[in-house]
């Protein structure tokens, strides 16, 4: 099998979803997993595909880039097979709120890149009067929210933002 990784940026309008998965369709690539969203104006696509053994670059998007005014980047990946050690990784989802400032992201992935902590999904959203940072993330083995809970009562009296964290008890199939 071979992997892919494509991104693709531009202004937000309908038929940029339809078009890609088009493309991909046609060349006979399945979409693994995603993430779209938009962002400003703009609308950010982030896809895993795979296809037995059909190439993928840039240029099989030409036509539709020029047409959606869209940058596209296709990178070849390996695929990762999780192994049994990541389902040992404690899940939490963390939340945080208060005016916005800059140094907010900084701080809190700067604490949890310090504690080996591995951001899995990020995402942020400014309203007039507030800031809200929301992230999943994996604690190494062996690590829990305790044991960072002093550090994130300081980043909360530093920067004057609420931080909640809560664990994601995992169900077993």
């Amino acid at each position: 099998m071979r992997y892919y990784i494509l991104s693709a940026v531009g202004e937000d309008q309908p038929g940029i979803v339809a078009g890609i998965s088009e493309v991909l369709y046609k060349k006979g690539f399945n979409i693994e997993n995603s993430a779209m969203t938009r962002l400003n104006n703009e609308f950010a696509v982030m896809l895993v595909v795979a296809s037995e053994d059909t190439p993928l670059s840039t240029q099989d998007f030409e036509r539709l880039s020029k047409e959606k005014g869209l940058f596209i980047n296709i990178k070849p990946v390996e695929y990762h097979q999780p192994e049994d050690s990541e389902n040992e990784k404690e899940i939490y989802n963390i939340v945080v709120y208060g005016a916005d400032k800059p140094g907010i992201v900084y701080n809190v992935a700067k604490l949890l890149a310090d504690r080996g902590i591995n951001i899995v999904d990020l995402r942020t959203e400014k309203s007039p009067s507030l800031y809200v940072l929301i992230a999943q993330v994996e604690f190494p083995k062996g690590l829990t929210y305790e044991d960072i809970a002093p550090e994130i009562d300081r980043l909360k009296d530093e920067l004057d933002i609420d931080i909640s964290v809560e664990k994601v008890e995992s169900v077993e199939m």
